[in-house]
């Protein structure tokens, strides 16, 4: 194993240990981690990229740490996918790995060893220092980057990052005046909003340099810089694609500013969530320029409720423009609101580029744990062989639809089928209303054998979607049949009248 990898897996473990005692990921994200190194001698290689090429909608890139390692996280796949990741450093040469990926994947261990482009071939025995003049060009190496990651145009911010690059000759030296060449650059990938390198062809000065830069467009995205040496008299053509660059999309804008949550009907009334993660909710804010594209990467939301609940005060937006912060009950019972008892707000806001608030608001309902069950009718009588019809209603204590993801179910005795809504997860409902509060369902007679008139009953039992809290309603009655005895509900001492035939 390579110098300091041991050490570095382990540190590495231990980072993604703690990390995932306190984030939240979704259960699909992939996460990745490697290490890239010197093919030749093994030690790590500080700040080489590594970037997912493909598929297109997965783009990313990130740098190595001092130890050579580097790491992606949120990863969001749905089925099996094929991911294509490259390393490439200046002064090496790139490596590229295809890996096939299942959602939830956690992959270690994808490693990269990179080959030095001055590396000598097994008929070079090395030790001689080279003397005389630069010879021809040989290859072209990325020197410095002013900087890694910009903002898309008009925007205020810096818009431009400029590059250096070198040319050497077969023996590593600068090339001089006198072996000058033209460095065509270009951009290999991008984002398409305008983006362009100025000026585009340069000519190498005395020290053997080449620079350049690179403007961002209206689009926010990576972008990859080629530069090119066409050597035509000789029939060679140097290359180098070392240079990714991020640029960042703008400031929010009012009509690309959004606030939402999974469901608008939580269970909370008066209640408090202390560490029951069920009853911790997530509310998004979902930040873009006026372009359409994410704003910059740590642009601030702040959160705050109006009527309810305890929310995390602000948050900072990731690479998709998304702000992110939880939700919990408090105990509160909100009752002041107009759309009714159980309703509040949740308020965010962020400053646009003029430097005005943009605002949104999200209104959400608390409800009950427990629930409140009629039926109509409200004793069992169903005729011989036949089938008896009922309607039902379910709502929290305040009369509003139980919360999102509760559950509702129906069982009836041996000798019965029920039909209808008779099992089933409630929808993200707020206003009462058939399918949210109002249900029906018909019981059929299956039992062809026995003849009997029997007692039976019906029960409909409701789970709350947070705290799994249970409630229930049993009515009874009887099934009559085609002969045997009759039973009396009314009668608590259970008497049988038998049947005149």
């Amino acid at each position: 194993m390579k110098k300091y990898h041991l050490l570095s897996l382990f540190v590495l473990f231990l980072f993604v240990t703690i990390n995932s005692c306190s984030t939240d990921n979704a259960d699909d994200d992939v996460i990745i981690t490697g290490q890239v190194s010197d093919s030749d001698s093994g030690d790590p290689i500080l700040g080489a990229t590594v970037e997912i090429e493909s598929p297109e909608e997965l783009t990313d890139f990130v740098k190595t740490d001092s130890s050579g390692n580097y790491q992606f996280t949120g990863i969001s796949i749905d089925e099996v996918t094929d991911i294509s990741l490259t390393a490439s450093s200046a002064n090496f040469g790139d490596a590229t790995q295809t890996l096939r990926v299942a959602p939830s994947d956690v992959l270690n261990n994808i490693d990269f060893e990179l080959t030095p482009n001055d590396s000598q071939g097994p008929d070079d025995p090395g030790g001689d220092e080279v003397s005389g003049d630069p010879e021809g060009a040989a290859a072209i190496i990325l020197e410095r980057i002013s900087a890694e990651s910009i903002n898309i145009r008009q925007t205020g911010g810096q818009v431009s990052s400029t590059f250096t690059f070198v040319v050497q000759d077969s023996a590593g030296r600068a090339i001089n005046t006198e072996g000058a060449v033209n460095v065509e650059f270009s951009i290999l990938k991008g984002p398409g909003g305008g983006e362009t390198v100025i000026p585009s062809s340069v000519t190498t000065n005395a020290a053997g340099q080449a620079v350049t830069s690179l403007f961002s467009g209206d689009s926010a995205g990576v972008v990859r810089v080629r530069a090119l040496i066409d050597r035509s008299d000789v029939g060679l053509t140097i290359v180098s694609e070392p240079i990714l660059v991020a640029i960042n999309g703008g400031f929010p804008a009012p009509d690309r500013f959004f606030i939402a949550s999974a469901n608008t009907n939580l269970e909370g009334f008066g209640l408090i969530s202390g560490n029951n993660s069920s009853l911790e909710y997530d509310i998004v804010a979902s930040v873009g320029d006026k372009f359409g594209n994410p704003v910059k990467r740590g642009t601030a939301v702040d959160f705050r409720t109006q009527g309810a609940g305890i929310i995390e005060g602000s948050a900072l937006t990731n690479e998709f423009g998304t702000a992110t912060v939880k939700l919990r009950p408090d105990g509160s019972r909100p009752s002041s609101d107009p759309q009714g008892i159980g309703f509040f707000t949740v308020k965010a806001k962020t400053v646009d580029e003029n430097n005005d608030f943009v605002n949104q608001d999200l209104k959400l309902l608390f409800t009950t744990s427990q629930a409140l069950i009629s039926i109509n009718p409200n004793s069992v009588n169903i005729p011989a062989d036949g089938a008896q019809s009922f309607t039902y209603t379910v709502t929290d204590l305040n009369g509003n639809p139980m919360s999102a993801g509760s559950d509702i179910g129906v069982s009836v005795a041996t000798g019965l089928e029920a039909s209808g809504d008779v099992g089933f997860s409630l929808g993200d409902f707020t206003a009462p209303g058939a399918g949210s509060t109002e249900f029906g369902f018909t019981v059929s007679d299956t039992d062809d054998e026995n003849a009997d008139v029997i007692g039976t009953s019906i029960t409909i039992t409701v789970t709350s979607a947070g705290t799994g809290s249970t409630t229930s309603l049993t009515i009874q009655g009887t099934r009559a049949k085609s002969g045997g005895w009759n039973f009396d509900p009314s009668d608590t001492e259970t008497t049988f009248i038998e049947r005149k035939q």
